[in-house]
């Protein structure tokens, strides 16, 4: 069974990495102009974010300084991204001094953490984090969506989250032993297919890539998205270490659950003959109770869990591929 702090762990490690990736995406996309002072500063934020996975060790009072030194140079890159964007006074100067004083803002509660004992630091961390992600949406100004290119921004989270899935295959792969065969592993294999068909079809053939829009939805629901794929890759981890059963049903289900919670929030940027009905959603709503219920009931039986999880999983795929054939036609 994973203790409470790993998990903990995950979730605000996901959170800082996803976090600072999504700003420099954003820088990317806003602003994709390039010099040497620009690249030698990506290059700092690289350099800090390698310390910053290094950091995550499983006693977090050796890990605590490492992590936040490398949070606070990443952030600080970061803003002064923004901030040489912000001093040209273009057009889009508004929308980078806001996240420059955003990021500040983050820097600054980076910097009070350092400096104050372990225990007050370690909840300002964790004010910080959330803080980073969430206070775009709270700092509101006039935003020229103009800018965004939304086709592009899709791109980048597809290939994040093509990264996870790879993780996905990476961590089953250990199980295909030709001295000990088993159908364990190619179930699991055509689950993870099933999970990315029912993605890629989503994401990157029904979404209309010409929208005009900041894609708030699409950049934090993939932050949980991708959280949730981290919780099933753990679960699937977790399978040859003879875990608790009961906690292993309820990971699966949980990371299940958030994965197509957040996928199908995405539907927003469908066009209107494209979005899923109401009959569409009771199917999936039927299948993701029905399996989830067998998996906690059979948790004891680890070939109805995951025969549970590759009906679930195909089954979504089917209903939306069928949708997106009836489409097409």
């Amino acid at each position: 069974m994973i203790e409470p702090w790993t998990f903990f762990n995950f979730v605000l490690a996901s959170l800082v990495v996803l976090q600072e990736w999504l700003y420099m995406t954003n820088y990317l996309n806003r602003f994709g102009t390039f010099n040497f002072r620009k690249i030698i500063t990506m290059c700092v934020n690289m350099t800090a974010a390698i310390y910053l996975s290094n950091s995550f060790l499983a006693d977090w009072s050796q890990a605590y300084y490492p992590f936040t030194i490398s949070m606070l140079i990443m952030a600080l890159s970061v803003a002064f991204l923004y901030h040489c964007q912000a001093m040209k006074k273009g057009f889009d100067e508004k929308e980078a001094v806001n996240a420059r004083n955003i990021l500040l803002i983050v820097s600054s509660l980076l910097i009070v953490s350092l400096f104050v004992n372990f225990y007050i630091g370690t909840i300002l961390l964790i004010i910080t984090n959330f803080s980073g992600v969430f206070l775009p949406i709270i700092y509101k100004i006039e935003f020229d969506n103009n800018v965004a290119k939304f086709g592009h921004l899709k791109e980048r989270f597809e290939l994040l989250t093509i990264l996870f899935f790879g993780e996905m295959i990476v961590g089953i792969a250990k199980y295909f032993d030709i001295k000990h065969f088993t159908i364990y592993p190619f179930i699991a294999l055509i689950a993870i297919f099933s999970l990315f068909g029912t993605y890629t079809i989503l994401i990157n053939k029904m979404i209309n890539h010409h929208l005009v829009t900041r894609g708030l939805v699409l950049m934090y629901s993939h932050f949980f998205l991708l959280i949730s794929l981290g919780i099933i890759i753990s679960a699937w981890n977790l399978v040859g270490q003879e875990p608790n059963k009961t906690f292993l049903a309820l990971f699966y289900i949980f990371g299940y659950t958030g994965f197509y919670l957040m996928l199908f929030a995405n539907g927003i940027y469908l066009d209107k003959e494209k979005h899923l009905n109401k009959k569409d959603f009771s199917k999936i709503l039927g299948i993701l109770t029905i399996s989830f219920i067998a998996i906690f009931i059979f948790r004891q039986n680890f070939m109805i869990m995951e025969f549970s999880i590759l009906f679930l999983t195909c089954s979504i795929l089917l209903i939306i591929a069928r949708k997106y054939r009836k489409i097409q036609s």
